[in-house]
């Protein structure tokens, strides 16, 4: 009866030692066959090289119709919509092409930078779904300097001292684009424009009510503020009459970057 029993124990203990080796086994074979399986081959594109921006000349797209962002050209399912108009201003969505390609039934693709987090997203949209132009005009920050400089084919154009954002809260450098232009009131201390750019703070995830979102705009009042300094939130501030200069000179999707 002992050894009845302890047979019968070391082979019950025996049994889930048993079936861990074959659900193993049959994982392992699983994951065999399914390496086995091509991927599905990704959309036959043909690239457009003239559309890549360069230091003289970029292409934007202004959005006409609801559109679908695809992580790759000839997608099936986007992974967000955007609307052609800005809800809080209702500016058109103008957005800074970065490629384009022809897929195999002859539909151009836009890649964009997208205006959200993480700075620098990308995607692709139809090319079907936009108006596309180009635009000469580049705009450099120097945060050593402090300077912004306006580049209009290639030449210096306009350059103006500027305030930066504090140790803290700092500017983000990187490649961005005017999101959008917005003309603002008499009285309001971002001075008569703000620019508004695809770039947001690295540190401030919501300010004022607002995204954490990056501006070109003035400096009246309380956010007076000398050329040289750091006392933003990571805007770049331009004294009156500076802003009104590089208003009239940029448009939604001109680029701008912000350099060390």
């Amino acid at each position: 009866m002992i050894i009845t029993a302890g047979l019968l124990m070391v082979s019950l203990g025996a049994l889930p030692a048993v079936a861990a080796a074959q659900d193993a086994d049959a994982a392992t074979a699983n994951a065999q066959a399914a390496a086995d399986i091509p991927a599905a081959p990704a959309p036959t594109v043909t690239p457009d090289p003239t559309y890549r921006p360069s230091k003289k000349l970029v292409h934007v797209a202004r959005l006409i119709t609801r559109v679908g962002v695809y992580r790759r050209p000839g997608g099936i399912a986007p992974n967000k919509v955007v609307s052609p108009w800005i809800a809080s201003t209702g500016n058109p969505v103008v957005l800074k092409v970065l490629d384009r390609v022809v897929d195999a039934e002859g539909s151009g693709w836009l890649e964009v930078l997208l205006p959200t987090r993480p700075n620098g997203s990308t995607g692709w949209i139809r090319e079907a779904n936009t108006i596309v132009s180009t635009d000469s005009t580049r705009v450099v920050i120097s945060l050593r300097r402090h300077t912004l400089s306006v580049f209009r084919k290639g030449r210096l154009v306009r350059r103006v001292g500027v305030a930066l954002g504090a140790r803290s809260t700092p500017t983000p450098k990187g490649h961005f684009a005017v999101y959008q232009k917005v003309r603002e009131p008499s009285f309001s201390p971002l001075g008569p424009w703000a620019l508004h750019l695809t770039a947001h703070s690295n540190v401030l995830f919501e300010f004022a009510g607002g995204p954490g979102r990056v501006a070109i705009h003035g400096a009246r009042g309380t956010l007076w503020a000398d050329p040289g300094t750091n006392p933003s939130h990571g805007c770049i501030r331009v004294p009156d009459p500076g802003i009104v200069k590089i208003a009239a000179l940029v448009r939604a999707g001109t680029p701008v970057e912000i350099v060390a």
